[in-house]
């Protein structure tokens, strides 16, 4: 059986479990009905029955194939109502049950789960309360899967492991984009600050009193030195998260908060040390073009819609950037396509962006004082916006041509005043004019002399848009390097560190051209990462332990990436070199072609074109400017526009130099330095304004843009010298270096559906992405070995307790042995499961996915009694009994706290109330305890443990009405999702519909079937945020700033959007006077409402199956009509009309001009509805067609008894009706077989009568043939 089919089938499973594959559901639950060879009948849980040939799926896929082959996999019954928290353990293993229990697990809010060492993540499109502080506190410390699969967990992992082993750890967070990566980034940068300073404050605290006792003095100054309580450098970093998301993220068609740049974020670590040090932030190529143009239904960066939010308001910070900024982004040429994204007030992201500054910039004040950095901070705000108003005001800049003595069509600046705004604020005031002209011509250095020549306004509108795009990314550069000089502070010391990776996902759009290249092609690269962490080092791993096992086929996408940019005809490294040609290089169709010649051979490169089966995103034909490129996630369509000029990303010298030299501005002065005449920045190092990866922990390396300026800028002379792919390529090769070097987790993430709705799994999206992230290949691989192994020394220090008695020379590998066949253990395991429960390597044990939870627990009951002992014995050397069974309730106190925290049930109020006079009571009864009244501490501690006692029976009641409340709400959501998933079907269905009338009745039934679900949908939610109200407003203080905002968005709206029945229901199973309805009564209700949706989904498939009937009997008509028709051309297509015409026998061409107008007819009634005109349209087809030959015969023949024999031969070919119909019409061609006497003298009479425009009608050529026939 693999992931996806089983063929193996017998007759003993009829009645049997079963999975079935569905294009709109992924996976239909069915039952086996019949079995017989080669094929099996399985019936569906919602009625339908499906044939399905169980080797189809096996065979290569045909293109006479409408859809995919069914495929069909066993089922067997999950039994943990909330699935399983590692896929590893699943008892089957293939895409439908590891579907299954992620849908599960998703459906009641648990959206991380783990297999192997890889978190799957769903983005939930909402917030949950399970980030808070009190959430990190219970994970911080926890070994490695003692908690749930979480984002924490695995930062606790890196965190721990770094400590432990002193290897940098790095965190690959993957997936398409709106899957959450950025979210999961911030969340696991925060936890890390978090845990890092509880770290450094212990310290400080340990130092603290081991100078006291040294001495007070010493206590007094580091009570002093220690009495901050500002961020640390952790928490600074994490804050001016939203500084950089304003300047690198944008809304696109899949995600509100795209990242549109790519972001390795380290912290570094003193060694031997769990404080943060310092950090260091990557950015990886950011999407220039955004700038200048967005697609439809997507935005420009943040920034600029928060600049205009906050000029609307009057803040001081944008006030030099002046009037322009108050109007709305439709009146700006960069911000002219969609203006908002729903539930994000840009004015409060300005502010957030402003926090951000002070966190960055507030470090850096040296010893100055407290108002002196304040008035320090808005400086560089002001300058940062202004230089960023300034690329806004260009792109307000037109451009008009005029007669020029050199140019007719020249281009000079329509409105100067705009032009003078922008350079005002790019610090050129008294230069406007010389910006002007340099936007107006363009400079060349054509053999060694400096040619200037007149651009026309297209051309001075795309320079214009260059010097925004070069100003904006070089300001983004420089906020990063200002960063990384705040928060580096590794210079010259050994550190270890832990780097995030947060970068854009795979992306397929409806024109994908060069910045996807570069995107999928760093995406390409990870996944090689990823394969070859996850897959090869697991065949290594087996190979080198010389360990046999169950192999399977890896996934390999090293051909991909060397047709990307193996050197030296790899795509990339193809660009690079038409670069180099100057003007001679080729782009668009031209370079799409010397591609097509170099790689059409190649098994993941497909030549496109007009005529080429391939289509792109929207389903276009192709152009001959495309290419297709089959990557690891799917085949992409790439359109060749502008690679070159984007490539060499060279802003003209002139406009360079005239930025350089003339501005006053700050930040343009450092990003655009003076060049001397080597083309090097005066005074700096010639340095890239993207930095460099540290690969090792081992010292601070080099640092591209660690320059003395700050800018550390190219200037244009030098920048023309390195190509877009050639620096990226050695960005992502210094970065693959690094993961690879490092000990390395990958989270997945996973977009559950398109629309960005909470609680709606599109499960065939989610298998897609399951699949082409490669975690089904991981799952297989890891389930078909043995994924925990341990070296045999330590498997032997860990479980000692299995040493057998007697003889002890054993060696390492025979002791395990032994200690594997301990009787305890056999027992435990079972003796059928034993023989496979392990392996033994050379150096290590290897063992299935639950051993090693059983071992722990033998040797947990082994050893029990012993540590009773050890515990009495320790009971009395550390303190009294009664101090004991206080920690013994605190304990219990404490794990309440935790499994409410958890479960996210901490902050319902009887459990929050019950909490709290629980700590009360601990904090009461350790100060009686203390005094050491044992009458008194005897009735305190009973009271601690009644309290205890009764928090943990209040928590656990809690969490198990909020676990039956989400299993019911789980199972409607999924009802709800499947009946969407029947709409979206019927949709395809009304579209296809022939009857317009149908149509427009099935997408009626549909809408209305659709409005109710959403209602049943949007109720649901409603109430399972009632749920966790208390817990938003407690945590809206904690966590990073966009997941704040997201935990506190007000439910009015999906209140607003519940009918009026449900509203009041809601109102009456929330309040808490009046009537109110209890659990079961609104579960009820909800459960009617639910089923009046769902059969009105029934109701629209009853229509829709009539209506489909209607079509298929139109369907069959057509096609016997057709074929008809083709017989009867075929009749047509044998008559040789040339040789009549130029005999001059004007008949025969008269009576096929009407035969194929009454085809031509026929084929245009073939678009009917109605079944009978098309009938009779073929029927008069038919007739004309034979009367056509029967013209032709007597022509041919001169009334001999030959042309009656052509006649029935030709009409031979055809059947059915039609041949009957020529039969009955013989009466009518007998007309045409009459004596060729007649014919002749007819034919004269008719000419004498004639006059000459009726015989220029009656030509061949002419349009009354019909008439002439009739005559």
């Amino acid at each position: 059986m693999s992931m996806n089919h089983s063929n193996k089938w017998k007759a003993s499973d009829e009645g049997g479990l079963c999975w079935v594959s569905d294009p709109a559901q992924a996976y239909v639950e069915a039952r086996v009905k019949s079995v017989r060879k080669g094929f099996i009948k399985a019936g569906a849980s919602d009625g339908r029955e499906f044939d399905i040939d169980l080797e189809l799926p096996l065979k290569p896929p045909s293109r006479t194939q409408k859809e995919p082959p069914r495929r069909v996999l066993p089922r067997l019954v999950l039994r943990e109502p909330n699935g399983v928290e590692n896929m590893d353990n699943l008892e089957v293993l293939h895409e439908a049950s590891i579907l299954e229990n992620i849908e599960r697990r998703f459906r009641m809010d648990l959206i991380y789960t783990n297999t192997g060492p890889i978190l799957i993540a769903m983005n939930p499109f909402k917030w949950l309360p399970i980030y808070g502080e009190d959430v990190i506190s219970r994970f911080h410390g926890k070994p490695y899967g003692s908690m749930p699969p979480h984002v924490f967990q695995e930062a606790e992992d890196a965190f721990n492991q770094l400590q432990l082993h002193r290897k940098n750890q790095a965190i690959v967070i993957c997936g398409e984009s709106g899957a959450g990566k950025t979210e999961s980034t911030k969340l696991m940068l925060h936890y890390l600050a978090t845990v890092s300073k509880k770290a450094s404050d212990r310290h400080q605290k340990h130092k603290k009193l081991q100078q006291q006792k040294d001495s007070q003095q010493h206590h007094q100054q580091s009570s002093s030195s220690s009495s901050s309580h500002g961020p640390t450098i952790a928490e600074r970093m994490v804050d001016t998260n939203p500084l950089l998301e304003a300047y690198g993220n944008a809304k696109t068609l899949r995600n509100d908060n795209s990242s549109r740049f790519g972001k390795f974020t380290r912290f570094d670590f003193g060694v031997n040390s769990p404080v943060i040090t310092g950090g260091f932030v990557e950015n990886f190529l950011l999407e220039k073009v955004r700038v200048c143009e967005q697609g439809a239904g997507e935005r420009n960066y943040h920034v600029f819609y928060q600049l205009l939010a906050a000029a609307k308001r009057g803040s001081p910070l944008v006030a030099d950037a002046g009037t322009f900024l108050k109007d709305k982004p439709s009146a700006r040429r960069y911000t002219a396509g969609c203006a908002t994204i729903e539930n994000v007030d840009d004015g409060e992201e300005f502010d957030a962006t402003v926090n951000a500054m002070k966190a960055l910039f507030g470090g850096q004040s040296g010893g100055q004082s407290g108002g002196q950095q304040s008035d320090n901070n808005k400086d560089m705000a002001k300058n940062i916006f202004r230089v960023t108003a300034a690329v806004f005001r260009l792109g307000d800049v037109d451009f008009e041509s005029f007669k020029h003595p050199d140019h007719h069509d020249a281009a000079r600046v329509a409105n100067v005043d705009v032009l003078r705004d922008a350079a005002s604020l790019l610090g050129l005031r008294k230069a406007t004019n010389d910006l002007a002209e340099a936007l107006c011509v363009r400079v060349r250095d054509v053999g060694g002399e400096r040619v200037v020549s007149r651009n026309e306004p297209v051309h001075a509108a795309s320079l214009r848009d260059a010097l925004a795009k070069a100003i904006y990314s070089r300001l983004f550069d420089w906020i990063v390097h200002r960063a990384n000089m705040a928060f580096d502070r590794s210079a010259g010391s050994k550190t270890q560190f832990i780097g995030v990776l947060d970068i854009y996902g795979f992306e397929i759009m409806t024109s994908n051209g060069f910045e996807q290249v570069f995107i999928n092609t760093t995406n390409e690269q990870l996944q090689k990462v990823f394969n070859d962490i996850i897959f090869e080092s697991e065949a290594e791993e087996y190979a080198r332990e010389q360990i046999d096992w169950d192999k399977t086929s890896f996934p390999d996408n090293t051909p991909c990436i060397d047709l990307l940019t193996k050197k030296p005809a790899g795509i990339l490294r193809m660009l690079d070199a038409e670069c180099v040609r100057g003007n001679a290089a080729s782009d668009g169709a031209k370079f799409a072609a010397k591609l097509n010649k170099e790689h059409g051979r190649h098994p993941y490169f497909e030549v496109c074109g007009p005529a080429s089966v391939w289509r792109r995103f929207n389903g276009d034909r192709t152009r001959d400017e495309d290419f297709l490129v089959h990557h690891f996630a799917g085949p992409v369509v790439y359109t060749v526009s502008q690679f070159i000029d984007k490539n060499r990303d060279a802003l003209f010298g002139h406009v360079y130099d005239l930025l350089a030299a003339d501005s006053t501005d700050p930040i343009v002065t450092d990003i655009f330095p003076p060049t001397n005449d080597g083309g090097q920045p005066n005074g700096q190092n010639d340095v890239d304004h993207t930095t460099t990866t540290r690969a090792s922990g081992g010292g601070s390396g080099t640092t591209k843009g660690a320059s003395k300026g700050g800018g550390g800028v190219a200037s244009a002379a030098a920048a023309s010298k390195q190509t877009v792919a050639n620096k990226y390529l050695g960005q992502l090769s210094a970065l693959v270096s690094v993961l690879r070097e490092s000990s390395t987790r990958f989270v997945r993430c996973i977009k559950t559906n398109h629309d960005k709705l909470p609680a709606k799994l599109d499960k065939p999206s989610c298998l897609h992405q399951l699949i082409c992230s490669g975690v089904m290949a991981a799952l297989e691989v890891r389930r078909a070995g043995y994924p925990t192994r341990l070296p045999y020394r330590e498997f032997i220090r860990e479980f000692r307790a299995f040493t057998p008695k007697g003889q002890r020379k054993y060696d390492d590998r025979d002791l395990a042995d032994q200690m594997m066949q301990h009787p305890h253990v056999v027992e435990r395991i079972g003796a059928k499961k034993y023989k496979l429960a392990y392996r033994l390597g050379v150096s290590k044990i290897f063992m299935q996915a639950e051993i090693l939870y059983e071992l722990q627990n033998v040797k947990n009951n082994m050893l029990y009694p012993f540590v009773r002992r050890l515990q009495r014995w320790w009971v009395h050397l550390q303190g009294s009994i009664l101090q004991r069974k206080y920690k013994r309730c605190a304990a219990d106190l404490a794990e309440a706290q935790t499994e409410a925290s958890i479960n996210a049930v901490s902050r319902v109020p009887a459990v929050a109330s019950k909490l709290r006079e629980g700590e009360e009571i601990k904090a009461e009864t350790w100060a009686i305890v203390c005094m050491g009244n044992a009458g008194i501490a005897v009735e305190a501690i009973s009271r601690l443990r009644q309290a205890a006692d009764a928090a943990k029976q209040v928590v656990d009641e809690a969490v198990k009405r909020k676990e039956e409340a989400y299993r019911i709400r789980a199972t409607f959501l999924a009802e709800i999702d499947g009946g969407n998933e029947r709409c979206s079907a019927l949709k395809t269905v009304a579209h296809s519909l022939y009857d317009a009338t149908d149509s427009k009745s099935l997408l009626g039934r549909t809408a209305d079937a659709e409005e109710a679900l959403a209602g049943c949908r949007t109720e649901l939610i409603t109430v399972a945020n009632e749920w966790e109200t208390a817990t938003f407003a407690a945590e809206a203080h904690q966590g990073p700033r966009s997941l704040q905002r997201a935990g506190t968005l007000n439910v009015a709206k999906q209140r607003a959007s519940l009918d009026k029945a449900s509203a009041e229901e809601l109102r009456r199973e929330m309040t808490t006077t009046g009537p109110q309805l209890t659990f079961e009564e609104a579960t009820a209700l909800r459960r009617q409402r639910l089923d009046a949706a769902l059969r009105m989904v029934q109701e629209a498939e009853a229509a829709s199956r009539a209506m489909l009937e209607k079509k298929r009997a139109m369907d069959e008509a057509r096609a016997e009509f057709q074929a008809s028709l083709d017989a009867t051309s075929e009749t047509l297509a044998a008559l040789k009309i040339e040789d009549f015409i130029i005999a001059g026998i004007t008949s025969v061409s008269d009576a096929v001009a009407a035969a194929r107008d009454a085809i031509f007819f026929a084929q245009r009634a073939l678009q009917s509805i109605d079944p009978e005109p098309v009938k009779a349209a073929v029927a008069a087809a038919a007739r004309a067609v034979a009367a056509a030959v029967a013209v032709a015969a007597v022509a041919d023949a001169g009334g001999r008894p030959a042309s009656i024999t052509l006649y029935f031969d030709v009409f031979a070919k055809w059947n059915g009706p039609f041949r009957r119909l020529a039969i009955a019409n013989l009466s009518a061609i007998a007309f045409f077989l009459r004596p060729s006497s007649f014919v002749r003298e007819e034919r004269e009479e008719r000419d004498t009568r004639q006059r000459p425009t009726e015989r220029r009608a009656a030509a061949p050529s002419g349009n009354n043939r019909v008439g002439a026939l009739r005559a």
